[in-house]
């Protein structure tokens, strides 16, 4: 029978040794042999025992309930467990999916964060986990920082995990046309884009075509692209106000005469424009660019 040491467990779940330590002190989620020093060893039944109870929580069981669940034994917890979502990330109110990939988070857990939103994703699609699962983390995640002035790696880690989740995701749909795909950009000094992944995992699901050109992109450069794929329909995204982006939208829709421009992100609210209109949300979003690009017409637009 082979014995694994706690850093072999660790490593094989992609948790911390410390969080097995943890699960063992917490949980009674314990190693129950020792080597000829004394020390911790997890029998395959042990570690069999930890990965169910690591994807049930991850799936977003309570660490408590998914123990008792596992053993038919109810821990005893230690003082300082947390609120909701973990030890240092709380959602309170917020789904059972939710608050598994905040606990997930907390310990720094990039795969199991990516690997559980792929899994929703697969199951309820783009706008319901946007909406039920992701805002939830993310807000939390900022107030928490906000407030306290740590975490800053927690959302750092959440922002690269789910939109890793959002690529692979894209990458699992059926391949779309190539037809005069529309564009998704960042302003020109907006550097955070998970929204607009979020958004071309909705159009990809709805089989319309889109080209992500990513964040911090001049306007000039975005009105160049949309004149060389005569693309229908652009969004361009801002979580920052940037009155020269405001100023400057008429550059993106001279690029062809039927272009429609849309506008999303708190950047842009209080904007009026008349050469653009205000995505509400991501569903809208999602919405106004999928109707763009089925109202195209056909054949070469001429520009103008």
């Amino acid at each position: 029978m082979e014995l694994q040491s706690v850093g072999d467990v660790a490593a094989r779940l992609g948790v911390a040794p410390s969080t097995v330590r943890m699960w063992g002190q917490r949980y009674g989620l314990d190693a129950s042999a020792r080597s000829a020093g004394g020390h911790r060893r997890f029998t395959p039944e042990d570690v069999s025992l930890l990965d169910r109870f690591h994807r049930a929580v991850i799936a977003g069981d309570t660490p408590m309930d998914a123990a008792r669940a596992l053993t038919g034994r109810q821990p005893s917890p230690s003082r300082g467990s947390g609120g909701p979502g973990g030890a240092v990330l709380a959602v309170p109110g917020a789904g059972r999916q939710a608050r598994g990939l905040a606990r997930a988070a907390s310990r720094l857990d990039e795969m199991a964060v990516e690997d559980a939103v792929l899994e929703a994703l697969r199951v309820d699609g783009t706008v319901t986990v946007w909406d039920d699962v992701v805002r939830p983390l993310l807000v939390a995640a900022g107030d928490h920082w906000q407030h306290t002035g740590l975490g800053i790696e927690i959302e750092h880690l959440l922002t690269q995990a789910i939109s890793t989740a959002f690529v692979r995701h894209v990458g699992e749909l059926p391949e779309v046309a190539r037809d005069r795909p529309v564009l998704l950009a960042g302003g020109p000094h907006e550097e955070h884009i998970l929204a607009l992944h979020a958004v071309r995992a909705g159009l990809t699901e709805q089989q319309v075509p889109s080209r992500l050109l990513g964040p911090r992109t001049p306007l000039t450069a975005l009105a160049a692209a949309t004149h060389r794929t005569r693309a229908p329909a652009v969004l361009i995204w801002m979580s920052l106000k940037d009155e020269a982006a405001e100023t400057d939208l008429g550059l993106v829709t001279s690029s062809h005469r039927r272009l429609h421009l849309f506008l999303g992100g708190s950047g842009w609210e209080g904007v009026t424009s008349p050469h653009a209109t205000t995505a509400v949300s991501l569903a809208d979003a999602i919405d106004r660019l999928g109707s763009a690009w089925q109202a195209r017409p056909a054949g070469r637009l001429s520009a103008g």
